[in-house]
């Protein structure tokens, strides 16, 4: 298994995989570790290997509108996906995961008195226009009528970056996705169930995968009983 952070540029000149026997991953920031542990298991039962490519879901949807030589995306929203089966370029979806959204911070936070815990305060959280777990915490900091005003927001690309943030000590408060906690240490952390709506994460099989026997067979992978417990396990619900 490989892992790689790729800009657009860099992607969009790269030839298919050469072995038809290796799938390419497009895996949203929150779910990357999750991604790590379905490749190992998905590896290890089977003769196929796994590259795992990571960023923001609005940075990797335009990768593959640009044809980015993708297998399977592994997004953080459902709309990507969709518009990806829209376009032709989508052979099939699936939601795999249903995200959580937490606030975690340095000192404990009441919700009902959360404009004061804000208060003065560096807030970080992914950008919503290319991140879905941003959008879920702007929903979040509405519900709780919180004002941008009052505090500094932090907006950076993903989430894995938000988590950077909280941990290097650049901010106080920040919203992540609950599969981030393990990597978070010190830290409060409140539940915002119900403050934002549901964060459904859909895959998209790329049509460009035709032909690929490791994305064909990772893709059938995914909606095994061995893949649900992997995701389970890393802090994840499954669609009924």
């Amino acid at each position: 298994m490989k892992i790689i952070a790729l800009s657009l540029i860099v992607l969009a000149t790269l030839p298919r995989p050469a072995l038809a026997e290796e799938v390419l991953l497009a895996v949203a920031s929150n779910f990357v570790t999750a991604a790590e542990a379905l490749a190992e298991t998905f590896e290890a039962t089977s003769d196929h290997s796994v590259v795992v490519a990571h960023g923001s879901t609005g940075a990797l949807y335009a990768q593959i509108v640009s044809r980015a030589p993708y297998d399977v995306f592994l997004s953080a929203d459902a709309e990507r996906p969709r518009l990806l089966g829209e376009a032709g370029l989508a052979a099939d979806v699936t939601t795999y995961a249903l995200g959580r959204l937490v606030l975690v911070s340095k000192e404990a936070v009441d919700l009902d008195t959360a404009s004061e815990d804000f208060a003065n305060k560096r807030v970080a959280l992914a950008d919503p226009m290319v991140a879905p777990y941003g959008a879920a915490a702007i929903a979040a900091m509405e519900n709780l009528a919180l004002d941008t005003a009052t505090f500094q927001p932090l907006l950076v690309t993903n989430v894995g970056q938000v988590a950077t943030l909280f941990v290097t000590g650049n901010a106080d408060l920040a919203f992540l996705a609950e599969a981030q906690l393990p990597f978070v240490e010190r830290a409060e952390v409140t539940a915002l169930d119900g403050r934002y709506p549901e964060i459904r994460q859909d895959a998209a099989l790329l049509t460009r995968s035709e032909g690929n026997p490791a994305a064909l067979a990772f893709w059938a992978f995914l909606a095994s009983d061995a893949a649900a417990e992997v995701i389970v396990a890393n802090g994840y619900d499954l669609a009924e």
